[in-house]
């Protein structure tokens, strides 16, 4: 039934379709969560970005986890199925990634701030989706459980976030997160793992030693937003050079990021009058 659902989906396929259709995925992907993370922590508000980085942080890992218990197997070789993009689908099928970061990331500000970002943040999220059934790496059921997650996850994170403190909050999330790391092998996790240990320890840097304010010039925002984008890059290129490729290796590496985004950078900028 959902590879017959997959087939009519293909049977629209086009040169154009490919194109837009791969676009449209990236919006799901780690370049766009980072983008908008960066926007919203380093230049909009500092305690809405800490919130935002919590909620796609819990969202990913449940995302993982159910992951590691289904293991269900992607469309992918399945008999009439195309597949594009592929080097995007790693891991198990189950919920879907994109879909379910993509609903988190856009529903998030139009949890906020309503108005017309809901039917916007809707929109893209459900194309995001639609986008991975088109590109041939993942069933409907998978779309369908990744959008309602991060939908949920967009609506339960911050009332956590706001009610619990943040440093016991992540650190049990953390050492909750290490115990199905171990048990079901699963790489994304480990590296969920490293996160979680970066947004803890950036998060408690950046409020002892840091504790930079928004209020800059529409220039120095820009600044402060491109330096983080290339810093962001340049440490996560220079960490694949240098550490081995192992599940422990992603932790560390991972964790690193976390932490230059979070408060080495913050640190940086300020010194800088940035």
């Amino acid at each position: 039934m959902e590879l017959a659902f997959l087939r009519w989906i293909q049977s629209f396929s086009s040169p154009f379709l490919d194109g837009l259709f791969q676009l449209i995925t990236m919006l799901g992907e780690q370049w766009a969560v980072v983008l908008v993370l960066g926007f919203a922590y380093w230049i909009y508000d500092k305690e809405i970005g800490k919130e935002l980085a919590f909620t796609l942080l819990v969202s990913g890992l449940c995302n993982n986890v159910l992951k590691g218990i289904f293991r269900f197997e992607r469309p992918i070789g399945q008999e009439g199925i195309r597949t594009l993009r592929q080097h995007t689908a790693t891991g198990y099928s189950f919920p879907s990634g994109h879909s379910q970061n993509a609903a988190s990331l856009y529903l998030f500000p139009a949890r906020r701030k309503g108005g017309w970002l809901y039917p916007a943040a809707i929109a893209v999220s459900l194309l995001v989706g639609l986008s991975r059934l088109y590109l041939g790496v993942h069933y409907p059921k998978d779309v369908a459980a990744g959008l309602v997650l991060g939908a949920a996850a967009v609506f339960i994170c911050p009332v956590l976030w706001r009610r619990f403190s943040h440093e016991k909050m992540l650190a049990l999330l953390a050492g909750a997160c290490l115990l199905p790391a171990l048990l079901l092998g699963q790489r994304d996790l480990y590296k969920a793992f490293g996160l979680l240990l970066g947004f803890w320890g950036g998060t408690v840097f950046e409020q002892k030693f840091v504790d930079f304010s928004i209020p800059v010039g529409a220039g120095k925002k820009a600044v402060r937003l491109l330096g983080g984008l290339a810093l962001c890059g340049a440490v996560s290129l220079l960490l694949k050079l240098v550490l081995p490729d192992a599940f422990l290796w992603d932790t560390i590496r991972y964790a690193v990021l976390a932490f230059c985004a979070i408060g080495f950078y913050p640190f940086l900028f300020s010194w800088a009058g940035f």
